[in-house]
């Protein structure tokens, strides 16, 4: 099917910096948009019609593990840390390859139904997923995650498992792309850190890694940056001066989670946010 002509739709087009909804058919040609005119025809092409529907790009998410919408509904109500601990990680040890290829196929079936034709995953079996993203032809950046939870042995496992899935893979298919991914700081030691951007630069990856996802994590690691020590170098000061060093940290609200399981999650980091103290300098808000 090397021409596709969508007609009867009203598509989100931008014009002078502002999106419109205009009736317009669209000729596709080899995967690509050809043409875009009120009244297209094209004998050779395969009509879709879409009309009573909106014509727009794909929508994109940003942050995902595919397969575990086989954990659905099984694993709520819980912090996050205990939701790894106690939910997540004891029911993956019991994974599958297959478990992993059919759970990817529901992810990308149900995503591609509504709308979502591009995803930016985290997760292990990778070429299960990236077999499952191949039959469903969605776009897929994909990654193999990588931790330090049982020592620099299983960090090196995890790393030579990213390398082969990404000498493995398919160079004509650009719907499939790659990042290097610890999985967080607090399952990362800095060694870790250090040779997954060793790898990221060896390839020239950008880096996939979750950052403060919870209240415990936000204070974690704020008790840490307060007992770095700074050492000031190559700089003068007076006698009497005092010299002080505060760490920061940049906090971002997202209504990401808004009408999700993890809203609530959302209400506390608000409510650690309003009732911090205005007047510290080390807290950013972003």
């Amino acid at each position: 099917m090397s021409k596709i002509l969508i007609k009867n739709g009203k598509a989100l087009i931008i014009k002078n910096n502002d999106v419109v909804i205009e009736e317009i058919n669209i000729l596709i040609e080899n995967s690509k948009i050809k043409k875009m005119e009120k009244n297209l025809e094209d004998s050779e092409a395969y009509i879709i019609n879409a009309k009573n529907k909106i014509i727009m790009p794909g929508l994109i998410n940003a942050h995902s593990h595919v397969p575990m919408s086989i954990f659905r509904e099984t694993t709520e109500g819980c912090s996050l840390y205990e939701w790894l601990n106690e939910k997540i990680w004891p029911r993956e040890e019991k994974l599958t390859g297959e478990d992993i290829y059919n759970a990817s196929m529901l992810s990308f079936i149900e995503m591609i139904r509504t709308g979502c034709t591009c995803i930016n995953d985290q997760y292990f079996m990778s070429e299960q997923i990236r077999k499952a993203a191949e039959k469903s032809k969605i776009r897929l950046v994909l990654t193999r995650t990588i931790t330090s939870t049982d020592g620099e042995e299983g960090t090196d496992k995890r790393i030579a498992e990213f390398e082969h899935l990404y000498e493995t893979r398919d160079k004509q298919n650009d719907l499939i792309t790659y990042t290097v991914a610890p999985h967080s700081f607090y399952t990362c030691s800095d060694n870790c850190l250090e040779k997954v951007s060793k790898i990221a630069s060896k390839y020239n990856l950008p880096v996939h890694v979750h950052f403060l996802e919870s209240i415990d994590e936000i204070e974690d690691i704020k008790k840490q940056v307060e007992n770095i020590e700074v050492d000031p170098v190559d700089v003068e000061f007076e006698d009497d001066e005092e010299v002080v060093a505060k760490p920061k940290i940049n906090i971002v609200i997202t209504t990401y989670y808004k009408g999700t399981a993890l809203e609530e999650s959302m209400k506390k980091l608000e409510s650690y946010l309003d009732n911090a103290d205005q007047n510290e300098n080390d807290i950013n808000y972003l």
